[in-house]
């Protein structure tokens, strides 16, 4: 290797040192002398054999020439010495040595001679030395001769070397031209410095120097390249950027990462970046040209502007740019994010666009550079004025930028840390300059109402109605105030302000009193409420601000525009400010704001008035069209968006938000942000002029923040009288004009504020004018406070305004004069307190912010707004407002609740409910209570049982212990319910309530979308869905994939309603299809063939599609060997695939490539092959290509690569192997240095490199400055973590979150399967979370794990005709006994046991539900009911013995013919215990039925019909159940209700076809459930009715499931009738034993018995009678027994069933 000239004068030096010594220091080791050689190179051009000195050279001499080992060269050449004899006078001396000799050539060192040539003719080596010789490469690879030199014997004599010709004086060799050139390169152009640009492969950002010389080949020309900052060098630059460049690279690279600040180097940003140059020759290089200079760049962040002038309220943009790209990273992820936060200070006249998260700085991401522009430009940054609304001139300020941090970051490639190239950077400051706008106008509106206009003019109207108030003209601005008047003062009707609206752009405030009236404004309290032109949230940039009386409200809009409303007894005083913007472009009550008061009555058509009352007039607002009135107002499409910014202050004072644009006086004491309510007129009124399908719950305004009071009648003074006209003295308390100044006057000066005032240059008495005329009109002495009010806002107004005046607080900050704030309290204190620091401290027993209270009264509450109801539908219902007198403002005001259960319209305290909450002040009449969750909509009826209605008593106090008395506030779903103030709740039609929940039509149960509230069908339970439509299968059903190919292909199905669908294979699938989702995974290898499965698509509610999938394996069609890759640009699975075709080409791979076009094989015959090809050589070549001459055998490399090869005869010689290898130069082998502590000068670790070495550190360690340091790969993103990374000395670990495991190669974090251990219950399907799970469960199940199951039977329309019993997961229906199920599983129909089983051993009648046994006319019926036996009184004694006890069947003969055997019921009983009774008719005991009944087909079973049904409505009303009312049989409701139904069920059937057989009904019992009525109907004993004809009867007689009566109406559930047949019933059951029927046929005792005589003639000549005769007749011919008397029938009583 070249070592430097300092260590090569070293060597020399020890060299020389040695040989002084007589060492000889040729004796040095092989190694070295090469280095040694190379390092002693002689390059005198004159020891050239072709350099004959002149008479004026001076010969050399080497006699001097110290012994040891040199190099000679020449024209940048190794040279030899030559090896034939040399002339004399050559070589620049007399006596020239040469080499008598070869050289050799391989690194052994030969023993040679050199000859010295003294001109003896014949003897051309007159003389011998002895040297050395030695073979060497140098660094490039090029050889040369080591020779060790020892000084001749005698002058004149030297060394040749070489054959080159010297060049002349002036110019040295041209190594590259072969002649010689001037002695530096000529240069024409100064370099070139290009911009900066960055390189994502190797991650670097680099300026370039390119100079400009006008060859391309290298001719050894060199070029110093030097790169400068502010034309200063930096050592550490340089280090890095050495050259020199040469023609063939005329460009260097400058890594901007030295631009940035770091550990051993100072930032160089913000200065202007150029390189330098000197030319010279590469062998020549202390001979360098002039310095040629580049242009400049300028490295750092610049701004397009340099100074701002901005007018105040106005704004201009900040756009900063970074002039160099940089990088945060060595990876592309990291690029897309890097980026640089540009922090900047200014003063708070200024602020800067922005939010709480961009706060006050600028990002500058690297991904925005733009290479065509050379720039890459931050975010935006909009800076404002301030409008401050003061007089303070013109402002000079400064936008300060913060010094960008120390950044740096790990470089895997340069395996070190690198600076980001802004790190520790501070760009420069902007100036920026603000134009003061002037100060506001001020505009008033007091007492009754006298007026100030903008520019000073006094007047007064007294008129009724709504005005405008303050109007801006200005271009693109939507700003007005209006104002409403009321009656005040009493009988003097004067008129006062009640309310103020104010609207900027699209949004609107209002302060109104007026919603109360006149003559109950002693408890006004202001309702604060907004609006906006969509029904959406006000926006952000509009504040209201409170004092702390509670009284003053102080409205700011975004443009600084102020409104002030100042309650008082009589109204609202009125304040508007307004900004200088709008001089010239005002109208309104406040008139021209132009300096001039002569044109401030001018009227909306342009015209000037001198009459107040005609410009007053002027003024009013059409009827409906205020921005009171109108709920949804027009859209102002020019409105600006609210503009969040920030104020940046030096340290941390940052204050962001959406009024940091426009400054506040808050000189006035009206600080304390407040609360607006939305109008719930403006939320409904705009969704239903916008026609927006939403509902409140989904509007942006779902908020308990909303005042829903209904609209009140306001007077717009359209009938108003004429005003007053009033006199001195007053009439009632004869006060004078002089009385009426004195108190006024005293009145402002016993103001804490007067003399405060009055320093300060204020005409404190200015108000007394207006004062002394409303004493005059009210004789109300108090008005004056008022007046005093008046004093103080001019007084404020001055001082904020004024900034002469300002004063230096403690922290260094001009404010307004200390002395106002410390003097400013609410109303004087009430003149019960000293006004101490702007508080007041109250004198004992008063208290509040002014004094005006007394301590430990607590708050008289007046109202709850809105009734005290709230529609859980449109608010959460989470807090509520209080109206009430005595509220103070403390940390102690309280409110306490106390929960009411409400049912059936009875109020439940609970008790231990009691809790405090936290309270929130509206205003000084009004609190805001929190309020717990109600259980009003919470849960589903799946879940458990619901509330419709809540209530909560509330009270409040103001501290903490005594409590007003307490206001009921109740909670509703307005969805199935209608509440009024009490409350009182009823039901809404065509609404479900659903175990306490409350369901519209066709809203879906949340559990299940299957079911939905369908009312007609049921209003207590859901109802399946009668409609949905099943998904449809779009996919193609043909899949197609190739032989071997693992297939994914995607199932798309449409679900007409947008549910989930679920995919399944119905079929066998016997070829391993499977589906994951929505998408086949065919993965199984089939033979080249098709099969068929099929796929069905289903929803939730069981609708589906089924369709036959055709599933195909294809041959790949690809040839000689092509794969088939599916085709991107296609969908996948239809069989869409391309070839890849290695060796061939065509859409097959048809087609094979012939590699020997291109003609590779140089000397010989190409062979085409299959992706390839074979060189045939001719005799005379080798190698692949055929390139190689046979006899030139290093042609094939066969040395190690670096080492040189020589041919020679037969064969080749390799050379010596490089520098670090080992071996005989065909192989060699890397020595490895690290071996051995003597090899290498490592301090820690030694890493062995081919050839060579390098001090590095151990794994997890950087070496810096010869110091091992820890990388933390965890910071610098070197880790292999996936997740989580703990940094250690010289490594690190991996960590895994919850929910995670770390894996088993410690690193990847594997996310542990919740879902493993299958908590899911009953069918549900695991969904795996991080560190979580959820369960999707099957219906009929709900719960965290669905282990709750659904009771069907509580929630759903089930349909069962008679019992639902709810099952796990699902339900069933069941039949009594008797009965069974139908195929449909829900209706009831008859078993026929008479066929089925049999049970009677004679005859079998079946009957509804049972079945009746009877026995011929021989036998009797034993008392089990089945079995006939012969009488015992037909058995004569001896048959009786004979047949010991054994029951036989009798003959016919066993008794007489016609003989009768009556069953004895007092021995056997009757068959039906319940509604038959035993009698004795003519000395026979026989069994009848009871009186009511009829004897029903069979003879022994009694037959009636139960029927049941529920009602929703009674004559209009919501049917209500109450214990003592429908509860209670026999009480009034109870009677009216059941005469009302029994007309309706007789209606019903007397006009239905089944009028011949019906023959009464009654109501037994009302029970709860809306109201569930028993009931049962009666027929004619040979009627063969069934079930579902008698309940369409009654179904067939509905109108809009309504029946109707003479006595009134009922809204029934059709799908709630419910009828069945009655086998037994209780005898104290029957209706006639019922105590109310009885009292019904009391009722009317003698029309009763009219009809009794009327029907029992009726009855004795009617068929039915005769019928009745006729059966008796058939039964006595099959000797059969009538149970209601004797077989004749006749004889007997009149049965029963006669009666009717």
């Amino acid at each position: 290797m070249r070592l430097s000239p300092a260590v090569a004068v070293m060597l020399l030096t020890v060299f020389m040192t040695e040989t002084s010594l007589g060492q000889d220091l040729c004796n040095i080791s092989n190694n070295d002398i090469c280095d040694t050689a190379y390092n002693n190179t002689i390059t005198d051009p004159k020891r050239s054999t072709a350099f004959v000195p002149g008479s004026g050279d001076t010969l050399l001499c080497d006699n001097t020439l110290m012994r040891g080992w040199y190099r000679f060269e020449a024209h940048s050449q190794s040279v030899r010495i030559p090896e034939q004899c040399v002339e004399t006078y050559h070589c620049g001396t007399q006596a020239p040595l040469w080499l008598d000799g070869p050289h050799p050539i391989n690194s052994r060192v030969v023993h040679r001679d050199v000859c010295a040539n003294y001109g003896v003719p014949g003897d051309c080596c007159s003389d011998r030395i002895s040297i050395r010789v030695k073979k060497c490469t140098d660094d490039g690879g090029t050889n040369f001769y080591a020779y060790c030199l020892s000084p001749t014997s005698g002058c004149n004599q030297a060394y040749c070397a070489g054959n080159q010709v010297p060049c002349p004086a002036g110019q040295v060799w041209g190594d590259k031209y072969g002649y010689c050139v001037n002695e530096v390169p000529e240069i024409t152009e100064n370099p070139v410095l290009h911009p900066p640009v960055i390189d994502k492969d190797s991650w670097r950002v680099t300026f370039t120097c390119e100079v400009k010389y006008d060859k391309n080949t290298d001719d050894d020309a060199r070029f110093a390249v030097k790169f400068l900052f502010d034309h200063i060098e930096y050592r550490e630059v340089n280090e890095a950027t050495q050259s020199p460049l040469d023609p063939t690279r005329k460009t260097v690279k400058l890594d901007a990462k030295y631009l940035g600040g770091f550990d051993s180097w100072e930032s160089k940003m913000g200065k202007t970046v150029s390189c330098v140059m000197q030319s010279f020759w590469k062998d020549f290089e202390h001979k360098k040209s002039r310095q040629f200079h580049s242009n400049g760049y300028y490295a750092g962040i610049r701004a397009d502007q340099t100074h701002l002038d901005i007018q105040e309220g106005q704004h201009d943009t900040l756009q900063l740019y970074s002039t160099v790209p940089f990088i945060c990273d060595h990876n592309s992820n990291a690029h897309e994010n890097c980026h640089i936060a540009i922090k900047l200070e200014a003063n708070r006249e200024v602020t800067t666009g922005g939010n709480a998260n961009s706060q006050c700085e600028t990002k500058l991401y690297s991904k925005n550079w733009d290479p065509m522009r050379h720039r890459a430009d931050a975010e935006e940054k909009t800076i404002y004025a301030k409008q401050d609304l003061q007089v303070d001139g013109n402002r000079v300020n400064a936008l300060v930028f913060a010094q960008i941090p120390p950044l740096k970051f790990w470089h895997s490639t340069d395996r070190e840390f690198v600076p980001n190239m802004y790190s520790g950077f501070t760009p420069d400051d902007i100036q920026v300059r603000t134009i003061d706008e002037g100060a506001p106008g001020h505009c008033k509106g007091i007492t009754d109402p006298h007026y100030t206009t903008f520019d000073g003019k006094y007047y007064t109207i007294l008129m009724l109605g709504e005005f405008v108030f303050y109007k801006s003209t200005a271009r693109l601005r939507k700003f007005e105030v209006q104002v409403r008047t009321w009656y005040c003062g009493g009988g003097t009707r004067l008129a006062c302000h009640c309310a103020v609206a104010v609207r900027e752009g699209n949004d609107i405030v209002i302060v109104d009193l007026c919603h109360v009236g006149w003559g109950n404004h002693e408890h006004a309290y202001p309702k604060i409420t907004e609006k906006t032109t969509d029904g959406s949230p006000l926006s952000p940039a509009v504040s209201v601000y409170r004092d702390p009386s509670n009284k003053k409200f102080s409205i700011h809009m975004p443009s600084a525009t102020t409104v002030v409303a100042e309650i008082n007894q009589w109204g609202i005083d009125v304040h508007a400010y307004a900004p200088a913007r709008d001089r010239t472009h005002t109208v309104g009550l406040c008139g021209t704001w132009d300096g001039n008061r002569g044109n401030d009555f001018k009227r909306p058509g342009g015209s000037i008035t001198n009459n107040e009352n005609t410009f007053g007039n002027s003024w009013r607002i059409p009827h409906g069209t205020s921005l009171f009135d109108v709920d949804c107002p027009d859209e102002d499409l020019n409105a600006p968006d609210p503009v969040e910014s920030c104020t940046c202050e030096d340290g941390n004072n940052i204050h962001c938000g959406y009024s940091e644009t426009a400054a506040r006086n808050t000189a006035r004491g009206i600080n304390r942000w407040t609360t607006v309510q939305k109008s719930s007129r403006n939320i409904i009124g705009c969704l239903t002029a916008r026609r927006s399908r939403r509902s409140i719950q989904s509007s942006p305004f779902y908020s308990d923040d909303i005042d829903e009071s209904e609209e009140y009648a306001f007077d717009y003074g359209d009938n108003q009288p004429p005003s007053p006209v009033a006199q001195w003295p007053t009439p009632t308390l004869q006060i004078t004009e002089a009385d009426a100044v004195r108190h006024c006057r005293e009145a402002i000066t016993n103001s804490s504020m007067s003399s405060v005032c009055a320093n300060l240059g204020v005409d404190i008495f200015a108000p007394v004018q207006a004062c002394v005329e409303d004493i005059k009109f009210t004789e109300d002495l108090r008005i004056a406070a008022a007046h005093v009010d008046t004093m103080k806002a001019a007084c404020t107004d001055i001082a904020y305004q004024n900034v002469s005046l300002y004063e230096v607080g403690d922290d260094g900050v001009a404010v307004p004069p200390m002395a106002v704030r410390e003097n400013l309290c609410p109303a004087d204190c009430s003149q019960h307190g000293d006004c101490v620091n702007g508080s007041c401290v109250c004198f004992e027993p008063y208290t509040s912010a002014d004094c005006s209270l007394v301590k430990g009264s607590p708050p008289v509450v007046r109202f709850i707004p809105n009734h005290g109801l709230c529609d859980i539908r449109r608010r959460p219902c989470r807090k509520t407002s209080i109206i009430a007198d005595g509220l103070i403002e403390s940390e102690n005001l309280t409110c306490k609740i106390t929960d009411v259960k409400i049912e059936n319209g009875l109020q439940t305290i609970i008790s231990g409910s009691d809790q405090t909450t936290n309270v929130t002040l509206r205003s000084f009449k009004e609190v805001s209570c929190q309020l717990p969750r109600s259980p009003v909509l919470q849960g589903t009826p799946d879940e458990m049982e619901g509330t419709l209605v809540y209530g909560y008593r509330v009270s409040v106090s103001n501290d903490g212990e005594n409590f007003s008395d307490e206001l009921l506030f109740t909670i509703y779903d307005s969805v199935c319910q209608n509440c009024t103030s009490g409350p009182q709740c009823s039901w809404k039609l065509n609404t479900c309530k659903i175990r306490g929940f409350c369901f519209g039509e066709g809203d879906p149960n949340p559990n299940n979308w299957c079911q939905q509230c369908l009312p007609q069908l049921s209003n207590q339970t859901f109802s399946e869905r009668p409609v949905n439509l099943p998904p449809v299968i779009v996919s193609p059903t043909h899949i197609t994939k190739v032989n071997g190919e693992n297939l994914t292909s995607t199932v798309v199905a449409n679900d007409p309603e947008s549910r989930p669908v679920t995919i399944s294979i119905t079929s066998a699938n016997s070829h391993g299809i499977t589906i994951d989702g929505d998408q086949f995974q065919w993965k199984t290898k089939h033979q080249v063939g098709s099969f068929v499965e099929t796929v069905k698509v289903s929803d939730e509610c069981g609708a589906f599609d089924a369709q036959n999938f055709t599933f195909t394996t294809m041959a790949c069609p690809c040839q000689n060997n092509g794969m088939c890759v599916p085709d991107p640009s296609m969908p996948r699975g239809q069989g869409h695939y391309i070839c890849e075709c290695p060796g061939y080409t065509g859409q097959w791979c048809e087609h094979e490539i012939d590699e020997c076009q291109s003609n590779p094989c140089h000397n010989g015959t190409c062979v085409d092959l299959v992706n390839g090809f074979n060189c045939t050589c001719d005799g005379e070549h080798v190698g692949v290509f055929c390139h190689i001459d046979l006899d030139d055998k290093c042609g094939l490399q066969p040395c190690f690569p670096g080492v040189l090869c020589i041919n020679v005869a037969g064969g080749f010689e390799c050379g010596d192997c490089p520098e670090g290898f080992t071996g005989n130069g065909i192989t060699c082998e890397d020595v490895d240095e690290c071996a051995s502590d003597t090899t290498n000068d490592c301090l820690f670790v030694c890493e062995n490199t081919p050839g060579s070495y390098r001090g590095t550190c151990s794994a997890g360690f950087i070496l810096i400055n010869d110091q091992c340091f820890d990388i933390d790969e965890c910071a610098y993103g070197l880790s292999e973590c996936s997740h989580l990374c703990n940094n250690n000395d010289g490594s690190y670990t991996c960590d895994c979150p919850a929910g995670y495991l770390l894996g088993p190669d410690n690193k990847q974090c594997i996310e542990l399967d919740e879902c493993a251990s299958t908590p899911c219950q009953n069918g549900g399907s695991c969904h795996d979370g991080i560190n979580q799970f959820s369960c999707a469960c099957t219906l009929g199940w709900l719960g965290t794990l669905c282990e709750r199951d659904i009771d069907e039977c509580l929630v759903t329309n089930h349909g069962c005709e008679n019992d639902c019993e709810n099952t796990p997961g699902s339900y069933t229906c069941s039949c009594p006994e008797g009965f069974e199920l139908k195929d449909d599983r829900r209706t009831c129909q008859d078993v026929d046991e008479c066929e089925t089983s049999f049970p009677c051993t004679h005859i079998c009648s079946n009957t509804e539900g049972s079945y009746i046994c009877s026995c011929p006319s021989d036998l009797v019926l034993q008392p089990d009911g089945t079995t006939c036996v012969v009488p015992a009184s037909a058995v004569a004694p001896e048959e009786s013995t004979q047949a010991q006890g054994t029951a036989l069947r009798p003959s016919a003969s066993v008794l007489p013919a016609n003989t009768e055997a009556p069953q004895d019921c007092m021995k056997i009983g009757c068959p039906d215990k319940d509604l038959q009774e035993c009698v004795e008719i003519d000395g026979n005991y026989v069994c009848q039925c009871i009186e009511g009944y009829y004897l029903a087909e069979g003879g022994t079973i009694c037959k009636v019909y139960d029927a049941t049904i529920i009602l929703t409505t009674i004559n209009g009303n919501e049917a209500v159940f109450t214990e003592d009312g429908l509860g209670t049989p026999g009480s009034q409701e109870f009677l009216d209700q059941a005469i009302m139904i029994k007309d309706m069920i007789n209606a019903v059937y007397e006009s239905s076809d089944l009028h011949d057989l019906y023959r009464g009904c009654k109501v037994n019992a009302f029970r709860q459930g809306s109201v569930i009525v028993d009931f049962e109907v009666f027929f004619v004993e040979n009627a063969d009715l069934s079930v579902s004809e008698l309940k369409d009867a009654i179904l067939n007689s509905l109108t809009n499931n309504t029946l109707s009566g003479e006595n009134g109406v009922v809204v029934v559930i059709p799908s709630s009738l419910d009828v069945s047949p009655q086998a037994t019933t209780a005898t104290d059951q029957l209706w006639y034993n019922n105590p109310l029927y009885l009292s019904l046929l009391c009722v009317g005792c003698a029309v009763v018995a009219t009809v009794l005589i009327v029907g029992t003639v009726c009855l004795l000549t009617s068929p039915k009678r005769r019928r009745k005769m006729v059966v008796n007749d058939s039964m006595v011919d099959m000797d059969m027994v009538d149970m209601n008397g004797k077989a004749e029938g006749i004889d007997g009583p009149a049965a029963e069933d006669d009666k009717y």
